[in-house]
């Protein structure tokens, strides 16, 4: 038990234990949008299984369930290659500093939300991209580059019947029009209202993927719906459109009493998921067992008193027995271990020193268990002139 209080008490524990429950929360959130939570939730299970199917010694149930654990992820990789690297993206520290110029003038706004609204009085469907931070190339699938001003027109005439891109989508990026006859990737959604055709269901799919703002217009109602971070909702008047999207791109302030209130608990049951996991590991880590290690250390003097020099050390080195978890002496760099001995204030002649736990500088988490011999015999000596 003196391990695990050591363990849990220091400082370095606390600082583990956050990391790794910001992490697991972070791959949660990302299993969540990239559809496959269950599946790397199910792998893990298989792994946590093995591992502890190995802990009770059945090797051939052990074996069985890491095999299936690592064949699960190869064929997540094959199956799910686009949402995983949709998710390293998203993993990538430098995305937010190469973010595109927003659409912030007012006359591009005004000229998106007039031609969409104008486009469903006539019943003609069009589906708009707004990029925001993320790259979305890897999830768009042909298309013509424009490079094209923003206007009402433009937008009017590229979803005109007798277009040959109207059944595509429009990219808007940089303040201009990038490509147009786009073609998105579609929502697996099965719960939409029956009336939600392609258009509908391609802006869910990219905004499922990215952060993206996609508008449709449906051709047979006359609607306009906004698409945003996975949720479609109908908008009802131009100016409502301009708002919600200068919503997106305003910059934030100070957080408020309220808004704090709501990022603490947002997400709340993916938070504790990630804090519940993130124990269940850490319990088993720690009291899965230790493993007891012998290894001989060398002897290193510090702080000898000035004008004396060691004449005789005996023995040079000491053995130890480190007790640990397994995988916690990976951290341990062995070529580098020294038993240091401190001799401050030690005088000439001939001294017994006591060697323990003190002088390893062990990581935390791995204790000393036995040390011999627990004393060395050290005999000090005056300086010989011009020796060092």
């Amino acid at each position: 038990m003196g391990i695990l209080k050591n363990i849990f008490v220091s400082w370095q524990s606390i600082v583990d234990f956050l990391v790794l429950t910001t992490v697991i929360y972070l791959l949660l959130i990302l299993g969540k949008k990239t559809h496959v939570l269950r599946i790397v939730i199910g792998i893990v299970g298989l792994a946590a299984l093995g591992s502890l199917a190995h802990y009770l010694q059945l090797p051939i149930t052990a074996r069985v369930l890491h095999l299936a654990a690592i064949t699960s992820v190869a064929l997540l990789i094959l199956v799910y290659y686009p949402e995983i690297r949709y998710a390293l993206i998203h993993l990538d520290p430098f995305r937010r500093l190469m973010r595109p110029r927003p659409l912030g003038r007012t006359s591009d706004m005004v000229a998106i939300s007039n031609a969409v609204f104008s486009l469903a009085e006539a019943h003609r469907g069009a589906l708009i991209v707004l990029r925001e931070k993320d790259s979305i190339d890897h999830l768009l699938v042909g298309g013509i580059p424009l490079d094209g001003q923003i206007s009402k027109e433009i937008l009017e005439a590229i979803f005109q019947i007798p277009s040959p891109v109207h059944d595509g989508a429009v990219v808007i990026e940089d303040g201009k029009i990038s490509r147009v006859g786009v073609f998105l990737p579609l929502t697996n959604k099965s719960d939409l209202p029956n009336y939600y055709g392609t258009r509908h269901r391609a802006a869910l799919g990219l905004t499922e993927q990215s952060d993206a703002i996609v508008i449709a217009v449906s051709e047979e109602r006359g609607e306009v719906s906004l698409a945003s971070r996975s949720n479609l909702g109908r908008i009802e008047q131009s100016s409502d459109l301009i708002e919600q999207i200068r919503s997106f791109n305003r910059p934030s302030h100070t957080l408020s009493g309220r808004k704090f209130h709501r990022r603490v608990f947002r997400n709340w049951r993916l938070k504790l998921s990630a804090l519940c996991i993130a124990t269940l590991v850490w319990v088993l880590l720690f009291l899965s067992g230790d493993a007891v290690r012998t290894f001989t250390i060398p002897i290193e003097f510090e702080n000898v008193p000035a004008g004396l020099e060691v004449a005789e050390s005996s023995p040079s080195a000491v053995v130890a027995q480190l007790k640990a978890m397994a995988w916690f002496y990976s951290s341990l760099d062995v070529p580098s271990m020294v038993a240091k001995v401190d001799l401050k204030g030690i005088n000439e002649g001939l001294h017994t020193v006591t060697v323990g736990e003190n002088n390893l500088d062990l990581p935390t988490g791995i204790s000393l268990e036995q040390i011999s011999p627990p004393t060395i015999n050290i005999r000090l000596v005056r300086q010989h002139a011009g020796s060092k």
